[in-house]
């Protein structure tokens, strides 16, 4: 079983799944193997011979110590790689196929106020590149709701600033728009701050770390903590609550919940798809609108 998860983890990579999807996927799988191990063959010949019934039972042992979410996870995770052991011809029928999901109560996500959100934007120094720099990730990361990979991931070819989108590459790549004030900030942090950092004057990244490469998930956490400390903010915060906000806060302003479905891109669009949002004035219009840090929001304010 161990040379199946470890090409079925070469496959995710080649879909694009996420570092931290992988690795979930991952591990989930070798808890469920050790829970097989109890039976002493993992063969192939035993995966294909599991029912429903003891995937259950695999599910049922999990909920004594685990939340339903986290159930849920793992079944996610077994889907995906039963999955593809069927797309490869290797087992006739997934046994997750007769399986029901455990009912899973979602908390109201994390969120920062906008008066918080204000604040945190604003603790980064003008003055010094790093500023620059921090300014521009968090405004881009509120503006646009990136996920922090997808934030990293960004080179300086993804940014449309005359159009007011960006292209986030990955999994599902989408044209996302930002808010005029990202926009404003980006534009001096590309004129004065960018290139002098990067070690490599030619890497596309668009935001490079001290060391002048790819700044990190962990560089980027990091970052996050100390302008909120700076900020005064005393809510334990992390940087999805960001992106959380980010959804919240156009809702709370009027946005449907199918305009911030297509903003984080959970459908897949195609080439045309990705351009035609550039096109069409009132999805834009709609975005200004909504955002607290839109045009509407940010016309008398000067950078």
């Amino acid at each position: 079983m161990d040379q199946l998860i470890a090409q079925f983890v070469e496959y995710l990579q080649t879909k694009k799944y996420s570092a931290n999807s992988i690795q979930n996927h991952r591990l989930d799988l070798r808890r469920f193997k050790g829970w097989l191990e109890g039976d002493g063959d993992i063969s192939l010949a035993r995966l294909q011979k599991l029912n429903a019934a003891e995937i259950q039972n695999y599910a049922d042992t999990l909920e004594q110590t685990v939340k339903s979410r986290t159930v849920a996870r793992h079944l996610s995770s077994l889907r995906l790689f039963f999955y593809y052991l069927e797309q490869l011809g290797m087992i006739e029928a997934s046994p997750l196929d007769l399986i029901k999901f455990p009912n899973i109560d979602y908390a109201p996500p994390e969120m920062l106020s906008q008066e918080e959100i204000v604040a945190l934007l604003e603790a980064p120094s003008l003055n010094h590149y790093l500023g620059l720099r921090d300014r521009s990730l968090l405004e881009l990361t509120y503006s646009s709701g990136l996920k922090i990979k997808e934030l990293l991931d960004l080179d300086i070819e993804d940014l449309f600033l005359d159009l007011g989108f960006l292209k986030v590459r990955g999994k599902r790549e989408r044209m996302v728009p930002m808010t005029s004030k990202a926009v404003e900030v980006l534009k001096a942090y590309l004129e004065t701050a960018r290139i002098p950092r990067l070690l490599n004057k030619e890497d596309p990244c668009l935001f490079p770390n001290r060391n002048g490469v790819r700044m990190t998930r962990i560089g980027f956490w990091n970052m996050v903590k100390k302008h909120a400390r700076r900020a005064g903010i005393q809510s334990n915060i992390n940087p999805r609550m960001l992106r959380h906000s980010f959804a919240m806060h156009l809702i709370q302003n009027g946005m449907d919940l199918t305009s911030i479905k297509t903003l984080f891109g959970y459908a897949t669009l195609s080439a045309t798809a990705q351009y035609a949002h550039v096109n069409t004035p009132d999805y834009s219009e709609v975005f200004h609108k909504f955002h607290p840090r839109g045009q509407k929001h940010t016309q008398e304010e000067t950078f």
